[in-house]
């Protein structure tokens, strides 16, 4: 739920606040009874100079309301012409990302707290905003993992059909050895080893040398293992993201916004 938090010592002088009189215990001179707030006020009755100063405070909301009506037609113009009705989640991070961005800034230049409560604030919401960049490109957490597996192996290639009829394939993985290619075909029931184009024709032949074949192909199974665990990794990477995100929202969410 939403708390108090200690005003810094600017925004105390500006509001006209006594900050050493912080003590909510009672005096020995305190009245005290049961009631709600509204008791107190007796038979008090609404003057000519409360409603003037209602109406004036009336007016001054109706100006900020315009003011950052317009403010946020220029400042979100860019995000709300990026927003899809079909992304769904995408879409709704962007939203986040976009508005926690506005929060920092806005914190950072006029918040009220003291500096640790500030800066803690801040602090939360920018490792959000990096959080949610993350969510918001799921392909990346893979794309991250698979960077550094590929970097330790060759660049591997596919056998490319272009069918008479129109369309292109791409199926297995190939790695050249002296005319032809090492490699597995996709597919279920693969074929594998030395492969050459025969005729036009993609065919598995006799290695020339059977020992490097060997070891291509020990070497792309190490491949796919690794490329197997990289998006276990990425998986878990991104199971780790939603559980810091859910720990920072439930910490920190009815402090932003204040």
């Amino acid at each position: 739920m939403a708390y108090s938090q200690p005003l810094s010592d600017k925004t105390v002088k500006r509001l006209g606040l006594d900050k050493k009189d912080t003590s909510t215990q009672p005096s020995k001179n305190d009245v005290q009874y049961i009631g709600t707030m509204y008791d107190s006020l007796g038979d008090y009755r609404v003057t000519l100079k409360d409603r003037a100063n209602w109406l004036w405070r009336d007016i001054k909301h109706c100006y900020y309301d315009v003011k950052h009506t317009v403010r946020s037609h220029i400042k979100w113009h860019k995000t709300l012409c990026e927003i899809r009705s079909w992304e769904g989640f995408d879409g709704m991070l962007t939203l986040m990302i976009r508005h926690l961005l506005d929060y920092v800034e806005t914190e950072e230049k006029y918040g009220n707290s003291v500096q640790e409560y500030k800066d803690r604030k801040v602090a939360a919401a920018k490792e959000t905003i990096r959080i949610l960049k993350r969510l918001r490109n799921h392909d990346g957490y893979s794309e991250y993992r698979l960077k550094s597996v590929r970097a330790k192996y060759p660049k591997y290639k596919s056998l490319v059909t272009k069918y008479a009829r129109g369309g292109t394939g791409f199926s297995g993985d190939f790695v050249r050895q002296g005319n032809g290619w090492t490699g597995t075909e996709a597919g279920k029931d693969p074929r594998k080893g030395y492969f050459e184009f025969i005729n036009g024709k993609f065919k598995l032949v006799p290695s020339p040398n059977q020992a490097e074949t060997d070891r291509l192909l020990k070497q792309l199974e190490d491949y796919y293992q690794e490329t197997h665990e990289a998006y276990e990794r990425a998986h878990r990477d991104n199971a780790k993201d939603f559980k810091r995100l859910h720990r920072l929202l439930e910490a920190y969410m009815y402090s932003w916004w204040d």
